[in-house]
């Protein structure tokens, strides 16, 4: 995949999933605050037992731009996928490194917040998805090459990407 052209790249779709929640993400965050120091409000977060619910999102972008249908489930996505794209690289999991569209999903997260209900959760989340411009995966796509061959120069470790 490393002589690959750019044209090739941009011929490509990137699919993936990603859950969103209403109150962000599991992460834990720390506060630091110097000794003395009154609890400042500003700095308080607000938490919901289990989540208070979320979204499972699936999209794909190619170098012109993104795409999301709500009325297709898993089984139809696959087997569009394998009728309509014809070669399947596949990254492996947990390699953000590799996968493009985790850009669009860290994106999407810093556009949606204050969020109070699942119903909209969804709404924000399909607006915000439809908003990112298409020069955005353009180049994403077009940095493809570089990022496989970071890869392989650190031998299947972590890159800087």
């Amino acid at each position: 995949m490393l002589n690959k052209p750019e044209t090739y790249w941009n011929n490509g779709l990137l699919a993936d999933e990603s859950k969103f929640k209403i109150f962000g993400s599991d992460e834990r965050i720390m506060i630091w605050r110097r000794k003395n120091e009154e609890l400042n409000p500003k700095n308080l977060v607000g938490t919901v037992k289990y989540g208070g619910g979320g979204v499972l999102v699936w999209g794909c972008m190619s170098a012109s731009g993104l795409d999301n249908d709500p009325k297709h489930t898993a089984l139809n996505v696959r087997l569009w996928c394998l009728y309509n794209c014809p070669k399947n690289l596949k990254t492996p999991p947990q390699s953000p490194d590799l996968n493009r569209i985790e850009h669009i999903w860290r994106e999407l997260e810093v556009r949606v917040h204050d969020i109070k209900t699942k119903s909209e959760l969804k709404t924000v989340m399909m607006e915000e998805w439809m908003n990112i411009d298409a020069e955005i995966t353009k180049k994403l796509l077009k940095s493809i090459p570089k990022l496989l061959k970071a890869v392989v120069d650190a031998k299947g470790y972590p890159t800087k990407y």
